[in-house]
């Protein structure tokens, strides 16, 4: 704690307020001197409870997060003018109170009223002997390392975490975490191939990051066209997309690629010295091609149309075999499908969906994707001075659950060549205000906004698809959205959702986060972006949980860890051909997750090329809808040999790839049948069919409403402790109402988070998380 350097700060905001009115400058000082008392009753409180032994890392970050919004809103009061102008650039404003823009550097303070109040009674209560919060690493020392399933700390498991646009500095380090690393991009080269100044500017923070233990290094490689290039080669330009802004089929492209890792990564490779690297190999990457596709305006170069036609004369051995299966005339390969187009007429009609034709471009699509990541992975690990660093890519969370599949992203190769797999995910809590196209969530009967504390699907089932694939990986979201996203912001943001969404990702396999977004400078401004109206750099109370549950989620990682699912009972068979070509078949395959989740039953995913490895006696797979098969496909199902559940059966395999009816379909025996329907339809058919076959909970929980009735919406990972012997259970509760978990009675309870006993009968309140071992 800093008293001078709190005082200095409050100083600043006493002599800012030129043109204001005395009295509403009177009222600001005011309440500057009663968050000053605030952080200094605090202050005085961390003392006494440090030097009496008590636990006081969350309660230094209240305190420190305190001091920069000090500085902050004393920023954004002084320059309201320039906020307001941030804030008008987003189109989304004009929905707003118009006074949001005067009215918020106010909120901001008091805000850090609630937040030093919620510390002190945190250290009240320790003093009381109410609550005993278990320290968390100390992440300033130590030698980090990627290891199986998580990171590493001195041989203890941990979760880094950031914020994007942290800056290097003391307290925003400790309050959100120590991720390090940086940005390269072809733009830092010279044209001469050469390196321009970046380096040695990157150099020097990389530097500054040893001195402040920063770990693990992520150097995300960006996708911008230098201005000197679109000149002299414009052609370069067409098939680029939001953040790929370049052909990523030119062969310019390719080689200014390989210069700009050869000069710079073995540079960075040695200046980080013994901290662990990461390469997140592109932001956001998509490539639609449809026509109303993001950025598909754009178009597609000759090169790609070269490689497209090419693909094709590999696959059929004649252009008559072609078009026997496509039931055209074309007399070359060059005439299929763009023939005659410039560049940005190239855009594929989403009419086609479901024909041959469809169904080779995306397969297209996604090889020369694929093609293109597995050669940044090969570069960049070839010149990181033999580190051979994991590569990891910040892939769309709506990647999986979104029915389009033109974007190129292969999401099981994907995953397969990643070893640090990643994403950007989203939640979004009750009381948000979206922006898009449609209020989100609001069917009365399936929208989540009717039954749940926040929109959790898209973040669980991502995670699952990758853990299920990969439990040994770690996962990194490298751009959270829990905060805010395009599409909505939540102005009153509670403490207990931010807690009840970081703990839902970690249980379900998140191992490092860096969250959206701090966007403020060292000297409290806000960044000249718009994306500040209702984020998450004018909310200390979520600024605040986000520390705090970090913090207590580092403190608890080995059991966070642990208590994943090594044994997944159930696996919806992911068919990509259906994915391609039925626009329905990926909202009826998330509806069939999430009542699977909702039922607590552990569940996975596989495909046709890893069913295989799926035991026939003990797991069960699960087929939604799936209309376009491949052969091979359909044989790998077959060869499974054990349970299969069929969900809406009269709508499966009747086509292959190309939408041609099949002859001699085989028709498995299922284990069941159920009809298709959305999540409250499948719920109880489902309870019925696997319960039977499912692995029995460790220990018998119920989990009912308030009445007694049973309920979802809470949920339960379980696990034995192979230390103590006992049960560890992690409960979660997503729903919007009061959830009753109720634990044998003969059992003894203890909530780890506080190190006190608790009732066998647990009464949770939405977005309440309990970490409980019970003997």
């Amino acid at each position: 704690m800093n008293r001078r350097r709190f005082t200095a700060l409050t100083a600043v905001g006493a002599c800012i307020f030129p043109g204001i009115g005395t009295a509403a400058r009177n009222e600001w000082l005011a309440l500057n001197r009663r968050v000053e008392a605030k952080q200094q009753q605090l202050g005085h409180l961390i003392r006494d409870a440090q030097q009496r032994g008590y636990v006081v890392d969350y309660a230094v970050a209240s305190y420190q997060i305190i001091g920069l919004f000090i500085v902050a809103a004393n920023h954004d009061y002084e320059h309201r003018e320039r906020a307001a102008e941030i804030f008008a650039q987003r189109w989304h404003y004009r929905k707003m109170a118009p006074e949001y823009a005067a009215d918020f550097a106010i909120k901001e303070l008091n805000s850090c009223i609630e937040v030093a109040d919620y510390a002190i009674g945190e250290l009240q209560r320790q003093m009381s002997g109410e609550i005993k919060p278990v320290s968390p690493p100390d992440l300033t020392v130590g030698t980090m390392k990627l290891e199986r399933k998580a990171y590493e700390l001195e041989g203890r498991k941990v979760f880094p975490s950031s914020l994007v646009w942290t800056p290097a500095r003391k307290e925003e380090l400790n309050c959100f975490g120590r991720i390090g690393g940086g940005y390269l991009q072809i733009t830092q080269l010279q044209q001469d191939g050469t390196p321009g100044p970046h380096l040695h500017s990157r150099l020097k923070a990389l530097a500054e990051q040893n001195a402040f233990h920063m770990s693990p290094r992520v150097f995300l490689t960006g996708h911008n066209t230098p201005g000197w290039m679109k000149e002299k080669y414009p052609e370069v330009q067409y098939g680029g997309r939001n953040f790929t802004t370049y052909d990523i089929d030119s062969p310019l492209i390719r080689e200014w690629i390989r210069k700009l890792y050869s000069s710079f990564l073995p540079e960075y490779a040695e200046a980080c010295k013994s901290f662990p690297m990461v390469h997140l190999l592109a932001n956001e990457p998509h490539f639609a091609t449809r026509k109303g596709g993001w950025k598909a305006g754009n178009g597609l170069s000759d090169t790609t149309m070269e490689k497209w036609h090419r693909w094709l004369e590999k696959k059929y051995s004649t252009i008559s075999e072609l078009n026997g299966i496509y039931g055209t005339d074309y007399a070359d390969w060059d005439q299929v499908l763009f023939y005659g187009l410039e560049p940005e007429q190239r855009q594929i009609d989403p009419a086609l969906r479901g024909t041959p034709v469809w169904y080779d471009w995306v397969r297209f699509n996604h090889d020369r994707v694929n093609e293109w990541f597995t050669f940044l992975k090969s570069e960049a690990q070839k010149n990181d001075s033999g580190r051979n660093a994991p590569v990891s890519i910040k892939v769309l969370g709506y990647s999986l659950s979104k029915s389009e599949r033109d974007g190129g992203m292969d999401m099981e190769y994907l995953t397969d060549l990643q070893e640090v797999m990643g994403a950007d995910l989203r939640c979004a809590p009750q009381g948000a205000q979206f922006f898009g196209k449609h209020e989100e969530g609001m069917d009365p009967k399936t929208g989540w906004q009717a039954h749940f504390a926040y929109e959790w699907s898209e973040q669980s089932m991502f995670l699952d698809w990758s853990k299920s694939m990969y439990p040994e990986k770690v996962f990194y979201d490298s751009e959270w959205h829990g905060f805010s996203a395009v599409s909505w912001r939540h102005f009153n943001m509670n403490r207990d959702y931010v807690r009840s969404a970081l703990w839902l990702a970690f249980t379900h396999g998140m191992g490092m986060i860096n969250a959206w977004l701090w966007g403020r400078g060292t000297d409290g401004a806000l960044r000249a972006q718009g994306d500040h109206i209702g984020e998450l750099s004018v909310q200390p109370i979520a600024v605040d949980a986000f520390s705090r549950t970090m913090k207590e989620l580092n403190a608890h990682a080995e059991y966070v860890v642990g208590i994943q699912p090594e044994h997944r009972d159930f696996w919806i068979y992911y068919c990509e051909e259906t994915a391609i070509q039925d626009e329905t078949y990926t909202h009826f395959m998330q509806q069939i997750y999430e009542a699977l989740k909702l039922l607590n039953f552990t569940v996975g995913f596989t495909t046709p090329s890893k069913i295989g490895g799926l035991d026939a006696e003990t797991q069960t797979v699960i087929v939604p809808p799936t209309a376009y098969i491949l052969d091979r496909s359909l044989e790998a199902l077959k060869a499974f040999g054990g349970r299969l559940v069929l969900i809406g059966a009269e709508e499966s395999f009747l086509k292959d790839e190309y939408g041609r009816d099949r002859s001699g379909i085989w028709q498995p025996e299922p284990f069941s049948v159920i009809p298709k329907g959305e999540w409250p339809d499948l719920l109880q058919p489902l309870e019925t069919v696997l319960r039977p076959v499912s692995t029995p909970l460790l220990l018998p929980v119920s989990v009912t409403n308030f009445n007694g009735e049973k309920a979802i919406g809470v949920s339960l990972f379980m696990k034995k402790d192979p230390e103590s012997g006992r049960m560890i259970i992690a409960l979660n509760n997503i729903s919007k109402e009061v959830r009753v978990v109720s634990l044998p009675d003969n059992s003894t309870a203890v909530d780890l988070v506080i190190q006190q006993r608790c009732e066998n009968r647990l009464v949770l309140k939405p977005c309440d998380v309990r970490l409980i071992m019970v003997a």
